[in-house]
């Protein structure tokens, strides 16, 4: 076969199309695709890193085939890519944009007169990620003609200017050192390891994550990704790095500082998850996202069920919440059919929530929702305290002794003190089971067997407060209570005096009063 001569060696850090496109230059003056149409090459087989293309321009060119291809992004069909061991897709690369760094290029020139032929494009230039020269410190200027052959990246075409005009443009570049992103997409290339939650997803996921968190931290919830620069992108993931590199706990933490700044801006409730975590959450809840983000999705979800209101059933980045972990005041009480500002005061009162969060709205207050949606359930059950009498078939101070010992509880947890209507109610569940209680474990009786009376009664005959009598009856500690047939509720059970009379000296003060 014959070979081209002289020999032009391909360079470590370009790319095969840079080669092919210094080729082109070096040994016939013109461009890229009529040389390739010379050699039999297809131009869209070098382009998508087809091996056999490979090969062939190396055996033409008398070229070690192996440092070309660990430079080739071959192309894996339906936008997908390999370079070395790793797979991306399109959007980890530039695309057809080329970026260059001129200090670089005017590098290459010194010494040569050739300069389609000395210009070479840098593998590292291609990969999305990179933005800043990591020689110069130079940003990346981009450059595109929006012409077909914007594909082959051909320097020479892209980048006219001579020496002088590149180290003048070189003058005018922004300097910032690389992101730790990009340093550490560069180093994972060469196969390198870096931090394991980081090492442990897809190159362009962790990529991608980095940045659109960066996009929010460094320039705020409103910020859009079509709107940063590459200078901006590189303050973004230099931003987020400090982050992603300590794990999940460390992108938490990046993510409070999110929620805070809402706090702070003064948002109002805890559902606006687009003004807290902007361009982040609209990337991950966008119906169009039909690739694996990663795990930055499943951990900014677990995040919000830990930290925020969340209706039961709503659907939370791509997945249906059985069981919130928090909600609020308000979503508590408009899902449980009760008012929030009782809610509220009940939950205050049973102390669950602290007494300083009547200053707070209700739509900003958390709850454990298990805790307030019960709390809710038993408002709406609610059984009011002057109703008790004639569902239990007792005496307005037989119920008070009731309450007083625990046996029913008040809803707002106080025992009845405080005055409200919602304080005045008792859970109709727990009157119902107490009822429930009376049917079923005391003996029925036609009649009162002898010596044996009704509660009030027995009170009365042995001077034993009420509320002794009743933990007695109901924590068994008489051995034998009755029911009359005929009469419901408390005022059919009956006693044996005497036995009542050994009361306090069975029962320990601990208790008194008896908690159910």
């Amino acid at each position: 076969m014959a070979r081209l001569f002289p020999r032009l060696p391909f360079i470590p850090d370009e790319t095969p199309l840079s080669w092919a496109a210094r080729l082109a230059a070096f040994h016939t003056g013109g461009r890229l695709v009529p040389f390739l149409n010379d050699l039999g090459i297809a131009l869209m087989d070098l382009v998508a890193g087809a091996t056999e293309a490979i090969t062939r321009l190396c055996d033409i060119a008398d070229q070690d085939p192996d440092p070309v291809l660990r430079n080739t992004i071959h192309s894996l069909g339906e936008r997908q890519f390999l370079l070395r061991s790793e797979a991306f897709t399109a959007e980890m690369t530039t695309g057809p944009e080329t970026r260059f760094c001129p200090a670089c290029l005017a590098e290459d020139d010194t010494g040569h007169h050739r300069h389609d032929a000395m210009r070479r494009g840098r593998l590292i230039w291609r990969l999305h990620p990179v933005r800043v020269c990591p020689v110069h410190h130079l940003t990346l200027i981009s450059r595109r003609l929006n012409k077909w052959d914007d594909i082959t990246h051909e320097l020479s075409v892209l980048v006219p200017e001579d020496q002088q005009a590149l180290l003048a443009l070189a003058e005018t570049a922004h300097i910032q050192p690389p992101s730790p992103l990009q340093d550490y997409v560069l180093a994972r290339f060469e196969g390198r390891s870096g931090p394991a939650w980081a090492d442990g997803q897809g190159i362009e996921q962790v990529s991608r994550a980095t940045e659109m968190l960066g996009g929010v931290l460094e320039f705020g919830a409103q910020a859009k990704p079509a709107e940063l620069s590459m200078t901006d992108w590189n303050r973004a993931s230099n931003n987020a790095w400090s982050y992603v590199r300590q794990g999940e706990d460390g992108v938490r933490s990046g993510l409070e500082m999110l929620q805070q700044r809402a706090v702070e801006r003064g948002m109002v409730g805890h559902r606006n998850r687009f003004a807290t975590f902007g361009m982040l959450y609209r990337w991950l809840s966008s119906p169009k996202l039909t690739k694996d983000p990663g795990p930055i999705r499943e951990l900014l979800r677990q995040h919000i069920i830990d930290t925020t209101d969340i209706l039961p059933q709503e659907k939370l980045l791509g997945k249906a919440v059985t069981m919130p972990k928090w909600g609020s005041i308000t979503s508590i009480a408009k899902s449980g059919g009760v008012h929030p500002l009782t809610l509220r005061d009940v939950l205050i009162a049973r102390r669950v929530i602290p007494a300083k969060a009547k200053d707070q709205p209700c739509s900003t207050t958390l709850v454990d929702f298990q805790i307030g949606h019960e709390v809710a359930l038993e408002m709406r059950r609610a059984v009011a305290v002057t109703a008790l009498p004639g569902l239990l078939n007792a005496s307005r101070p037989m119920v008070t002794c009731l309450i007083n010992t625990g046996l029913l509880a008040a809803l707002h947890g106080g025992n009845g003190q405080k005055q409200g209507k919602v304080s005045r109610s008792i859970d109709g569940l727990r009157v119902e089971a107490l009822i429930s209680e009376i049917n079923r474990t005391f003996q029925k009786v036609d009649t009162a067997p002898e010596g044996f009376v009704r509660l009030a009664k027995a009170a009365e005959m042995s001077r034993v407060p009420m509320e002794v009598i009743l933990i007695g009856v109901f924590r068994h500690y008489l051995e034998r209570v009755f029911r009359l047939q005929s009469e419901p509720g408390l005022g059919g059970l009956l006693v044996d005096p005497q036995e009542v009379k050994e009361l306090p000296a069975r029962i320990s003060d601990k208790e008194m009063p008896f908690v159910l």
